[in-house]
C-alpha cells in the first residue's frame, strides 16, 4: 500500500538519522533543519517551516534545542525587529561532512538496485505528487 510504504521510507530514514547522530545528540529533524540551513545560510524560522510545512512552534523548539546544544545561533534582524536570522556555529560547521556523507549513505541506500532512470522517475513523480498536495491544502 502505497501510504504504508511512504511511511516507511520516512520512518526509516528518521531512524537511521537519529542512530547515526546519536553520538552528536542530533535527532533527524534537528538533522533536517541544519540540512535545510546549511543550503540556506542566515535562515529565519518562518523559511524552515514554510519549507517542511510545519507550525512554527514546532520550528521554534527544534531551534531551541539546536541553539542549546550550540549548533545554531539565533540574531535579531537589524532590518526586522521582529525576525531572527539563524546562522550555524562552527561546532555546526565541524559535522558539516557528516551530514552530508549521512544523507549521501541514506540516498545510495534507498536507491540500492534501481537504474538511474528508475531514480529519475520516482523523484519526477514525487516531486510532482508533492506539488499537487501544497496546492490542495
Amino acid at each position: 500500500m502505497l501510504m504504508s510504504d511512504l511511511s516507511i521510507i520516512v520512518r526509516g530514514s528518521q531512524i537511521y538519522s537519529t542512530r547515526k547522530l546519536a553520538e552528536f545528540d542530533i535527532n533527524a529533524a534537528e538533522e533536517f533543519i541544519l540540512m535545510y540551513i546549511l543550503g540556506h545560510p542566515e535562515s529565519n524560522q518562518d523559511s524552515i517551516a514554510k519549507y517542511f510545512m510545519l507550525d512554527k512552534g514546532t520550528v521554534a523548539k527544534s531551534l531551541a534545542k539546536l541553539e542549546s546544544k550550540g549548533f545554531i545561533v539565533r540574531k535579531i534582524n537589524n532590518e526586522n525587529q521582529r525576525e531572527k536570522v539563524i546562522t550555524m556555529t562552527p561546532k555546526a560547521q565541524n559535522i558539516k561532512n557528516v551530514l552530508v556523507g549521512l544523507l549521501a549513505e541514506w540516498t545510495k541506500t534507498m536507491y540500492d538496485g534501481l537504474t538511474d532512470d528508475e531514480i529519475r522517475t520516482f523523484e519526477n513523480t514525487v516531486e510532482k505528487i508533492a506539488e499537487n498536495i501544497t496546492k490542495q491544502i
